[in-house]
């Protein structure tokens, strides 16, 4: 079985090669680490087409994510992984608009990382909680204690493949239903969480925890459902 080629980049050197020993750790990973962030540098980086690029930086600024935006569009299949100390606007825009990225802080564990890195190279969408928890005002976490209390299991597992970076087609295909009735679940849904748009609906999703859930036990839910 081929390895997945991994790129790791960042100012700090001794973090990057940390990462780089726990991903060659499993045999399942070819993982290189370059040092800096510069513009030039990524688009390197971008040119070498790995299977995830690794951005350890504290500060992921709209020039770098910019950049990276661009490179996605022209490699969709290349998974990006932000691991930060703060995030901002531009970043969780990027990662709301396109499956395959994530945003992890720099302080998560080594089974986080993991299981971000896994998540990626399926070509899923991986936002920590911590991450997210970190950027909701304090007003709106109030608000919002328990956003997924009127959802119901269908519309829960429509949501967790929708927090996983999927389209209503392909959530149509993995639930066995037809796409218009997917369609109508996710605009249930965004009315009862008081939203607008997919993206927010992916944020509380990650917040509530939804997609850390094993996928088996949306796959028996919907299998159970079409034998009776």
């Amino acid at each position: 079985m081929k390895k997945k080629k991994i790129i790791l980049a960042g100012e700090n050197r001794l973090f990057t090669d940390a990462l780089r020993v726990v991903l060659g750790s499993g045999g399942d990973f070819d993982a290189a680490v370059v040092k800096g962030t510069d513009a030039a540098l990524l688009c390197g980086i971008i040119a070498a087409k790995p299977d995830l690029f690794v951005l350890h930086e504290r500060y992921a600024g709209a020039a770098a994510v910019q950049t990276l935006r661009e490179a996605r569009r022209r490699a969709k299949d290349m998974g990006i992984l932000f691991v930060i100390k703060e995030s901002t606007p531009e970043l969780f825009s990027f990662a709301g608009e396109s499956a395959g990225v994530g945003i992890m802080p720099e302080s998560a564990d080594i089974a986080e990382f993991r299981e971000a890195v896994f998540s990626l190279l399926r070509g899923e969408r991986y936002i920590s909680r911590a991450v997210l928890s970190a950027s909701a005002p304090a007003e709106e976490r109030d608000r919002r204690e328990e956003p997924l209390s009127e959802i119901t299991q269908r519309e829960r597992e429509v949501l967790y493949w929708l927090a996983k970076g999927l389209t209503n087609r392909e959530i149509s295909k993995r639930m066995i239903l037809s796409e218009k009735t997917i369609k109508n679940h996710v605009s249930h849904i965004l009315k009862k969480l008081d939203i607008s748009d997919r993206t927010k609906a992916a944020a509380i999703a990650w917040e509530e925890g939804l997609p850390l859930v094993e996928e088996e036990f949306f796959s028996i839910s919907s299998l159970r459902a079409v034998i009776k």
